[in-house]
């Protein structure tokens, strides 16, 4: 009993020495999910806005945008970044790469090399104190649509495995944060309603979850 009230109380301290840390700008980096497609009001329902209700945010900038990928948002969301002096930074742009591979096989190479070129920007031209969260690919298995196409789920799940290891060695090596959505998300199949109406993106429920995964990396 002794040994949990010191951890309750360890956790309790963390949290609030977290709290005490002014967050004047938080940007959010990514697709469609990043947006808060999949709910009738993402401004408000979406992972970003109930994140950067968590943190105390005094100001969100999303610059997710429908459709991208991580070359994309390079060229179109990472420049603005450096407008602003960012005290945490919320990247989570994988899945619209790793469906790419249907028409490029060597995919995870260029991946990679995008990746490593964003965080290394990041980390070499903001604040050293800059918290950046990257999310890696959620369970991809317990998503109907996949299913639905017939991707045999053991060989989907190998693909991920593979893209999840290679996402994890650029993230420690540009000293970030991993937010591994893919040990949180098996509990998808426990929770059909985390997934909207279209099968594919995040509803509600779902968002509200993923803000609170992010969340419980950031408090570490």
């Amino acid at each position: 009993m002794g040994n949990l009230l010191d951890s309750l109380t360890s956790i309790t301290s963390h949290t609030k020495s977290i709290d005490r840390i002014k967050i004047d700008n938080y940007i959010s980096i990514g697709a469609s999910d990043t947006v808060g497609i999949g709910t009738s009001n993402p401004s408000k329902d979406g992972w970003v806005p109930k994140f950067a209700s968590l943190i105390c945010a005094e100001q969100t900038i999303n610059l997710g945008r429908s459709g991208s990928t991580l070359k994309d948002a390079i060229h179109q969301q990472l420049p603005k970044v450096f407008n602003y002096k960012p005290n945490v930074i919320t990247i989570w742009l994988a899945v619209n790469d790793f469906n790419q591979q249907i028409y490029d096989r060597s995919i995870l190479t260029s991946y990679t090399s995008n990746l490593n070129e964003m965080l290394s920007q990041l980390r070499n031209k903001l604040d050293n104190n800059t918290r950046i969260l990257v999310g890696n690919i959620p369970d991809l298995s317990k998503v109907s649509l996949y299913t639905s196409l017939g991707i045999p789920k053991l060989l989907l799940s190998l693909q991920i495995k593979r893209w999840n290891d290679a996402i994890k060695q650029i993230v420690m090596k540009n000293k970030c944060d991993l937010v591994d959505l893919y040990s949180y998300w098996k509990e998808l199949s426990e929770h059909p309603e985390y997934i909207s109406f279209d099968g594919f993106h995040p509803s509600a429920h779902g968002y509200e979850r993923l803000a609170q995964i992010f969340y419980q990396q950031y408090l570490k």
